[in-house]
């Protein structure tokens, strides 16, 4: 209550001085006397100036209120108080300019001013006496003599006080208020007449004045142009009111301006895309064909607002609202205008907003997604968008499947071609998926057949120098030109997809018929298999036995060319023709790099020479072919140790019969080592060889009879390589196996080198003591009977020394046996626990007589062969059973 008290008296201080001053101004000496009455007047007179606007009367409501009363009087007056306080809002704040508004409300609605001492009809002769002496004249201006009605007074008043308002307060601003005749002031600049009260129509043709304001305004906001009452906030680019000429416009057309302004932001987002300056500029052909799109929706919609300028510039000229016409342009009319043209420009907003800084498929698999939206009018401006962006696709695959040519400077295109590569590696390694431009519509199934095709025809014509054209290529390009929807179609059994596949199997079937025909792919994979995988005969036999004595050599005393000789005559006794054989045009030998140290066998192996469309196809094969050979390579050689130690066992065990009593335990033990060896050695080259190779091949040949196109063949020939990188260890899986394979494979290196030095000492001992006894023979010839005692004492400390030797090589023959059981014992653990179950069974056969199952517990826990063994077993009996029941029944 205290407070409301302070308030009101601060409002009656603030109001009496207000009175005061514009009294003194107005009446001059008799401004004592005339203020006297108004203030008794004001407080005399109930009304919201006693609260100070607490009541609820704020500026907008008293706007209003004043706004109707003028135009029931004189719509002229009305247009003249929307200028003048228009000009007063940008020199007053809001709460002196409330107080002035309320005091002249009240002075409008006081039915006794004018009776009051005579003082408000003085007041009002003084004010247009005082008008018409102050304000400037101009050509044809006059000053008014007829009696002023309540409105008029009210507006001479009002323009007064701001007159001399603004002169007083404002004096720097320069500027003014050009007087008209009659002593009004139009909003537009246009006079009227204030000889009687204004007709209605002019009060309207006001108002629609200040509509078609606000609606130039709302066009030129449409193109990013700041007009009278819009302006642009400086760093988030939207349009908000102009903070002094906004405040004049009441709440609905402030709200509806703004509301339709937002079109020109969107406009402004869209545009930044076009323009080349701007870092949101799409780069690459995909981004000009997107670009090319949103031109065209801009241009459609500038011709829109075209139209709309055009009504607004006719309804201007023909002043449709003084006839009071149906059919003017109007803010709720723009507004219907604008809407669909506001979606529109927002969802293109959206999506190039999406698509910054991307190009080539990656932009188009952006701009598909949003053909899925569930708005029909966006679903169709999304494809419109992905058609027009799609267009350096349709043209890059029309080369590339009609002529197998790619020009992408940008890299958009989702087939690459590797520049470095040569036309000797065309197939594998020149052309490629680019994997980041791959749209989203076009498949993994479909881009293959699409690269595959391109790739075929440059194979076809750089390769094999074969240019015929791929049938149905000119149904493929018409479709691509003139239906290039299909592409974006997921489903396919489209036209394109059907032509795709058509040309892919021509394409393919063209090079089939090359390359297994007069090239004779297939020929050369078989030779492949029977000597590089030695699946031919006894080749490798042959080959080795032949080799021996050069490889035993070191490696850097062995030329290439003195092999290839033994080379060829290996694969003429192998071969079960007369005739040369033509697999000698493409085999050679290959060496190694070799270091010091080491031998011909290390360094050795052999490789398969092809050129021509061959060479493109088998080259990147070839290297695994010779690391497969050297694997096998190397198990052959210690199968061809065991079967020379095991033939020098047999050749010695005869020569050194007279040693038997001393060397028959090592050699019994030496020859039970040594068929241990041999048994493992065999049964892991028949596992390699027929398990591994041979079930590998037959697997590989039908899937070859059934290839519709060559990387059919190809993938089922890495399939077959594959399956034989697994099966002989050679993959990541089996490390631990290999390396425990190469320690068996040592410890028959260690026995080679064993039975080396223990028959050098064998054949020593022996040959000591046949010399020995063939010196008892000669001297019993000469008739000198015996030996010497030196004879003898020598002889004695030679068979002294053979048995001290003797003694060392049992226990290195001993530690050889043990080192090698051990080694066994961990690779048929290591086979028991694999995953795969040719190697478990591998695992039994090598244990065929379970002699490591009983030295090793580990083999009798669950999972291994011993337990798979049983379970073989109890399978087979219950098989057996079920098959005898279902007999009896």
């Amino acid at each position: 209550m205290h407070h409301s008290q302070q308030q009101r008296h601060q409002n009656f201080t603030e109001i009496y001085e207000l009175l005061r001053k514009l009294c003194k101004s107005l009446a001059g000496d008799r401004h004592e006397t005339v203020l006297k009455g108004v203030t008794q007047l004001v407080i005399n007179t109930p009304n919201s100036i006693s609260s100070g606007g607490a009541g609820g009367n704020d500026e907008s409501s008293i706007v209003a209120r004043i706004g109707q009363h003028l135009r029931s009087k004189s719509a002229g007056d009305y247009a003249l108080f929307q200028a003048l306080h228009e000009q007063m809002s940008a020199y007053t704040d809001t709460k002196r300019r409330t107080q002035i508004l309320e005091f002249l409300m009240l002075m409008a609605n006081s039915e006794g001013a004018q009776t009051f001492n005579g003082q408000m009809l003085n007041l009002n002769s003084e004010l247009r006496s005082d008008l018409s002496g102050s304000l400037p004249t101009t050509e044809g201006s006059s000053r008014s003599s007829g009696a002023d009605s309540g409105g008029g007074g009210l507006s001479n008043i009002f323009s007064k006080i701001e007159l001399r308002s603004r002169s007083t307060d404002n004096v720097s601003t320069g500027m003014r208020i050009i007087p008209f005749k009659g002593g009004s002031v139009m909003q537009d600049g246009r006079s009227s007449t204030t000889s009687g009260e204004l007709s209605e129509e002019e009060g309207m043709a006001a108002s629609n004045n200040l509509q078609d304001q606000l609606m130039q305004d709302v066009i030129y906001a449409c193109t990013g142009i700041q007009g009278k009452y819009l302006r642009k906030h400086v760093v988030t680019g939207e349009f908000k009111l102009d903070h002094i000429r906004g405040r004049t416009l009441s709440i609905g057309d402030a709200g509806m301006i703004l509301q339709l302004a937002e079109v020109g932001h969107f406009h402004d987002r869209v545009v930044k895309f076009t323009d080349p300056k701007s870092d949101c500029y799409m780069k690459g052909n995909f981004g000009q064909g997107y670009i090319s799109a949103l031109q065209r929706e801009l241009t459609q919609y500038y011709g829109m607002l075209a139209i709309l300028q055009e009504d607004l510039n006719r309804q201007r000229k023909e002043r449709i609202g003084l006839t009071g016409g149906g059919d003017r342009l109007t803010l709720k009319k723009l507004r219907l205008w604008l809407t669909s043209p506001m979606e529109r420009l927002q969802w293109l907003a959206q999506i190039s907003e999406s698509c910054k800084e991307l190009k080539g498929g990656a932009l188009a698999t952006i701009v598909y997604d949003y053909t899925t939206n569930g708005d029909p009018e966006n679903r169709r401006l999304a494809i419109e968008l992905l058609r027009s962006a799609c267009i350096p696709l349709q043209q890059a695959l029309i080369r590339w499947l009609i002529d197998g040519e790619i020009v992408d400077p940008n890299g958009e295109f989702f087939v690459e071609e590797i520049s470095e590569v040569g036309f000797d590696q065309l197939w594998h390694q020149k052309y490629r998926i680019r994997k980041s431009m791959l749209p989203s519509f076009v498949s993994d199934g479909i881009a293959n057949r699409i690269l595959v095709i391109g790739k075929s025809i440059n194979y076809l014509r750089e390769v094999c120098q074969d240019k015929t054209p791929v049938k149905a290529r000119n149904d493929l390009k018409q479709c691509l030109e003139n239906d290039m929807d299909s592409i974006f179609s997921t489903i396919s059994t489209t036209k394109l997809h059907q032509l795709i596949d058509s040309a892919y199997l021509n394409t393919s079937k063209q090079v089939l018929d090359i390359v297994l025909g007069p090239h004779r792919l297939m020929d050369h994979l078989q030779a492949l298999r029977n000597y590089l995988l030695l699946g031919q005969g006894n080749f490798a036999d042959i080959l080795m036995e032949n080799l021996q004595a050069e490889l035993d050599r070191p490696a850097s005393e062995i030329y290439q060319h003195d092999l290839f000789s033994i080379l060829a005559a290996a694969v003429r006794n192998s071969f079960s023709e007369q005739e040369e054989p033509e697999v000698l045009n493409y085999l050679d030998v290959h060496f190694l790099v070799h270091y010091d140290g080491e031998s011909g066998w290390d360094v050795f192996g052999l490789t398969y020479k092809v050129s021509g469309p061959l060479s493109t196809i088998l080259e990147p094969s070839l290297c695994r072919y010779q690391t497969f050979f050297k694997h096998l390579w190397n198990m052959k050689h210690i199968q061809f140790i065991l079967s020379r130690t095991w033939k020098c066992q047999t050749l010695a065990a005869k020569s050194l019969k007279s040693l038997q009593n001393q060397i028959g335990p090592i050699v019994t033990r030496v020859q039970l080592i040594t068929s241990q060896m041999i048994n493992f050695v065999n049964q892991m080259e028949l596992y390699i060889l027929f398990e591994v190779i041979e079930c590998s091949w037959v697997q590989f040949l039908p899937r070859v009879n059934q290839a519709k196109a060559l990387d059919d063949i190809l993938d089922a020939h890495h399939h077959f390589l594959e399956d034989i990188r697994i099966g002989i260890f050679l993959d990541e899986s089996s490390q631990e196996i290999i390396n425990t394979l190469e320690h068996i494979f040592d410890t028959v290196r260690k026995l080679e080198e064993w039975r080396e030095r223990f028959y050098r000492l064998c054949f020593t001992e022996y040959e000591a003591r046949k010399a020995y006894q063939d010196h008892i023979k000669q001297t019993e010839r000469t008739g000198d009977y015996g030996v010497t005692t030196e004879k003898m004492l020598e002889r004695d400390e030679q068979a002294k020394t053979f048995e001290q030797h003797l003694a060392t090589h049992q226990t290195l023959l001993q530690d050889i046996g043990n080192e090698y059981e051990n080694m066994v014992g961990k690779f048929l653990y290591q086979l028991a626990i694999s995953t795969s179950e040719a190697l478990r069974q591998l695992g039994m056969r090598l244990d065929y007589n379970e002699y490591y199952k009983h030295r090793d517990r580990r083999l009798n826990v669950p999972l291994t062969f011993q337990h798979i063994r049983m379970s073989m077993a109890a399978n087979s009996f219950r098989s057996r059973k079920v098959t005898s029941s279902s007999m009896l029944y």
